[in-house]
């Protein structure tokens, strides 16, 4: 018998409801506190006399803040007008882009990659050079994914041979870093080290003790003054059941002990119930993902690192086709938002697949089943995408009128961003953001 939307509310939401109080107490102390800083700007007239009682608005137009989805079905429709359509939409919701870097896909011929935006088309898998130009139309933060991930090798590669791989390796690395460095968002190192138990089928690198050194060893040799991550799928409710004894809290520790150059500490947020298995079946499987206190417990305890981090992949299912069944993806992605973004180390969350139908798909493992996205695949948004959007633009936005004081000074908070000063005479930009030299003072004479 299938499920009724009051048991699939009563699994996903149930212990959310349960810790309202405690997770609203703390998120919204939070992201007052993390997210947000104290603005100070002072009117002047043109014999230097303070402008008392002048009304002005200030508007957020950016935040700094990076709320983004990975960019794998730019241009990669059949239809021009879907192509459009994706272009679109992908510019009003998001301020960032994972470009796939997949080496399969970049360098599917030997000596060939497809960096330029007008190389052959390969599914899912956009050339970088037309992502980071669409990312430059559009004031969008471009990262890449990924430089080290066996999942994906081009079949010519010699994977037996050790030293003949790490020689590939490097010459990857540089490349990509000759091309690119500079003009990322951040780089991605290595992906998902814990979780795939059939590394070794793969190459014989994924049985080497020290990998992830090498790898970041290998990038730091060349991506010099850009941000590197490490990635890793779905620990946060291992984090808060095992809290310091995780593998993945214990092989930072340790990496980090040994001078690794880790710049920036990601973990992936797929809840794939469906992918392989009936929605039904599976859902209680990730009930852990449903807990807030989990949720920052499992954060928590990376954030002891002391490092910056990030939710880099982030999938929600809709577990039916009922707009009721949408309204509970779109309140898991509320509750969830919410917690990460109130965590003061977190820089970045990742949305994955955002258009249905669009998503990774084999004969035994297919995420289109999670009906994981934000879009309908006429890329009109689902109750979801409405909800991201006014998180992202109502209410973490800070849009006031304001009126000076007796020396012409308006004192606010505001969230981390850019910013248009309404005079009503004159337009002004400034900014508001997180440990800048001046204080985010600003004189107007």
């Amino acid at each position: 018998m299938a499920m009724t939307i009051k048991e699939k509310r009563e699994i996903c939401l149930s212990k959310f409801e349960e810790k309202r109080a405690e997770t609203e107490k703390r998120t919204s102390a939070d992201i007052e506190k993390y997210r947000k800083g104290r603005c100070r700007i002072q009117l002047k007239d043109q014999n230097g006399n303070p402008v008392v009682g002048k009304k002005i608005r200030v508007c957020q137009k950016t935040h700094d803040f990076k709320y983004g989805a990975n960019i794998f079905m730019l241009d990669g429709f059949e239809k021009k007008e879907d192509n459009e359509a994706y272009r679109e939409i992908f510019s009003r919701y998001f301020n960032l882009a994972t470009i796939p870097f997949y080496w399969q896909g970049l360098e599917p011929e030997k000596g060939k990659p497809r960096y330029a935006a007008d190389s052959v088309k390969v599914p899912r898998r956009p050339a970088p050079d037309l992502c980071l130009d669409y990312c430059q139309e559009k004031g969008i933060a471009g990262k890449l994914h990924c430089l080290f991930y066996e999942s994906f090798l081009p079949d010519w590669l010699p994977k037996q041979d050790a030293a003949a791989m790490w020689k590939y390796y490097e010459k990857r690395f540089s490349e990509i870093a000759e091309r690119y460095s500079g003009k990322l968002y951040e780089v991605e190192v290595i992906n998902e080290m814990l979780c795939e138990s059939g590394w070794k089928t793969q190459s014989v690198l994924c049985g080497e003790r020290d990998i992830v050194e090498r790898c970041f060893a290998l990038a730091s040799k060349y991506f010099t003054d850009d941000t590197l991550v490490i990635n890793e799928a779905n620990q946060i409710p291992l984090l808060a059941k095992q809290d310091y004894r995780n593998a993945y809290f214990m092989q930072l520790d340790m990496l980090l002990s040994h001078g690794t150059p880790i710049d920036k500490i990601g973990v992936q947020n797929h809840i794939f119930t469906g992918a392989a298995g009936p929605q039904e079946e599976t859902i209680r499987e990730a009930e852990g993902y449903f807990d807030p206190e989990n949720i920052f417990r499992g954060l928590d305890v990376l954030a002891a690192l002391g490092k910056p981090l990030e939710i880099t992949e982030v999938t929600i299912p809709t577990l039916g086709d009922t707009p009721e069944d949408e309204e509970l993806q779109a309140e898991l992605l509320k509750e969830m938002y919410t917690i990460w973004f109130s965590i003061p180390s977190m820089r970045t969350i990742v949305y994955w697949n955002t258009v249905e139908g669009t998503a990774h798909a084999t004969p035994n493992w297919n995420e289109n089943n999670c009906r994981g996205g934000l879009f309908h695949r006429d890329f009109t948004p689902k109750k979801s995408g409405q909800m991201l959007k006014k998180l992202f633009d109502e209410v973490w936005h800070t849009e006031l009128e304001l009126v000076t004081d007796e020396h012409g000074i308006v004192d606010f908070r505001g969230f981390y961003g850019e910013y248009t000063l309404d005079l009503g005479t004159e337009m002004r930009s400034f900014g508001i953001h997180k440990d800048v030299d001046a204080g985010n003072e600003i004189i107007v004479p």
